[in-house]
């Protein structure tokens, strides 16, 4: 002890002190079991160990010493160099999983965030906000399925533009259908509940915002309601077609589930197609669909309460493009022509007469279709002449 400070703590200076009031016969070693909250045989150690060596016989014997269990100073040279590069301002959940899957490193994200402590690209977890009321999941997969659109620099500068429409179980929390497309059209949803449809089945509600593609706008709807008139857009009119009830959410909160999954997409997400160096729509899909929302569903899902699924499926004999698609209604003019989209379309049906209405349907691909009474017509656009 010449020379040197000996650095205790409040605990082990209470040891200490105790084991020198014992020493003293001041304290039995039952009082002192009791004071320290030690065994009357751990008390004895102690005692002993401090009439020989003083002070330093209550210091644990491993101080000072490397953990066995300590990461190896090269490992964690990896971690750092790996984060200092290519991982650069990853969370620490995802390059955990990224460092096992990927770098075959096996070390908990504890460890990970204590390696990368003073790394400052390392984002700091911020203060969270005030949590609205709490609503239990739905019991069943496909009971209520939670659908919006993100509009985010996914690709980056330099890259595409590019919007995501998600839709999330709300029993499970498993992303359904997550696509890219360049823009959040009625056309573009409608793709993403027929994939859901395809692969599943049909749900039986959809909790959607007050967008005017999902909803009418309210005074329009009152006052066609006043005069006995129902309002509805192309896509409440496919719904109602499968038989899938429409939810309004007053609030982003209100879809909790789909919201979340976003947050968690535009940190993750980005990160990956950045990493793979994807700038274009296509190969952005492609990797969505393939490699992220699988890995996303096995991380981050649950299990539905009901093993049971509100999910219907679909025969065989669904007519797909029927109910996936545009329609409005036309009148065949006396040059047997309709208009549509600044487009003129020639009908070329013997059947079909000046004066009667025929169905325009424009399907997920964007092809165009003309029906008289569920029977497809021959059409073709007309061309314009130059200038």
């Amino acid at each position: 002890m010449k020379d040197r400070a000996l650095r205790m703590s409040i605990r082990e200076h209470l040891r200490n002190m105790v084991c020198r009031q014992m020493l003293r016969g001041r304290v039995s070693e039952r009082e002192a079991a009791e004071r320290l909250d030690l065994s009357v045989r751990q008390v004895r150690r102690l005692k002993k160990r401090v009439a020989a060596e003083g002070p330093t016989g209550v210091i644990h014997r491993l101080r000072g010493r490397p953990s066995a269990r300590r990461t190896p100073e090269e490992i964690q040279r990896r971690v750092r160099g790996l984060y200092e590069g290519r991982y650069a301002g990853w969370n620490m959940a995802h390059f955990t999983e990224r460092l096992k899957e990927v770098h075959g490193i096996e070390i908990s994200r504890e460890r990970v965030r204590r390696i990368l402590l003073e790394e400052p690209s390392r984002p700091r977890r911020s203060r969270r906000r005030k949590h609205r009321r709490w609503r239990a999941r739905r019991e069943s997969e496909g009971e209520l399925v939670q659908m919006d659109a993100s509009i985010h620099p996914w690709l980056g500068e330099g890259g595409e533009r590019a919007t995501l429409i998600s839709a999330v179980d709300d029993a499970t929390g498993k992303v359904l259908s997550a696509r890219f497309f360049s823009s959040d059209g009625t056309l573009e949803n409608l793709a993403v509940v027929r994939e859901i449809v395809t692969r599943r089945g049909i749900p039986a509600e959809l909790y959607l915002d007050r967008s005017s593609k999902y909803f009418p706008d309210e005074r329009i709807e009152a006052e066609a309601a006043e005069r006995g008139k129902e309002v509805v857009t192309q896509f409440g009119r496919a719904m109602r077609e499968l038989g899938v009830r429409m939810i309004k959410a007053r609030s982003p909160q209100a879809k909790g589930r789909v919201e979340r999954s976003f947050r968690t997409f535009q940190d993750r997400l980005v990160k990956e197609l950045a990493l793979e160096g994807i700038k274009t729509l296509e190969e952005a899909d492609a990797y969505l669909r393939k490699v992220f929302s699988p890995s996303y569903n096995r991380r981050f899902s649950v299990r539905a309460q009901n093993k049971e699924s509100a999910f219907v499926k679909v025969s065989g004999h669904m007519d797909y493009n029927g109910v996936f698609c545009l329609k409005d209604t036309r009148t065949v003019q006396n040059d047997y022509t309709i208009s549509y989209g600044g487009e003129k379309i020639q009908v070329e049906e013997t059947g079909v007469r000046a004066g009667q209405k025929v169905e325009v349907r424009v399907w997920l691909d964007g092809s165009l279709h003309v029906y008289r009474k569920d029977r497809p017509v021959k059409a073709h656009k007309i061309r314009r002449r130059a200038g």
